[in-house]
């Protein structure tokens, strides 16, 4: 389950920051982040001894009919975002955040909701930290 101590909404672009702390995060993937349009940088830490990886709530997914050679720049309309739903079996489109003090930072484009699962077991520790600055 999703909690932090301001609640579920991000705050406006100068909210000094968000510390979100997980204590259960097990094999079902979770939402750890909400989407923040704000958002510049996200970084995830990881204090516990699994791994755990991290997944944007939602991918690219590429019509079969797509090639290298269509121009998405010319008008071509063959990506969109797709909801992913990530297993401990399928862990495309996500980065692993290895235990014991592993962290991973994105900046950028970044913006929308995360997602997480451990590789093993349940209870494990995940530290997020959301800035729009």
């Amino acid at each position: 389950m999703f909690t932090s101590g301001g609640g579920a909404s991000p705050v406006g672009p100068t909210s000094g920051g968000k510390v979100y702390a997980f204590n259960n995060v097990g094999t079902s993937p979770e939402v750890v982040a909400p989407a923040n349009s704000k958002r510049t940088v996200i970084t995830f830490d990881n204090p516990g001894a699994v791994d755990v990886i991290v997944f944007p709530v939602l991918a690219q997914a590429v019509n079969p009919t797509w090639t290298a050679a269509t121009s998405l720049d010319s008008g071509a309309t063959s990506i969109s975002n797709v909801a992913l739903t990530p297993t401990a079996l399928l862990l495309g489109g996500g980065y692993r955040i290895y235990g014991n003090g592993g962290t991973r930072t994105f900046s950028g484009e970044c913006q929308g909701a995360w997602q997480a699962l451990a590789i093993t077991g349940s209870g494990n520790a995940l530290t997020v930290t959301d800035s729009n600055i």
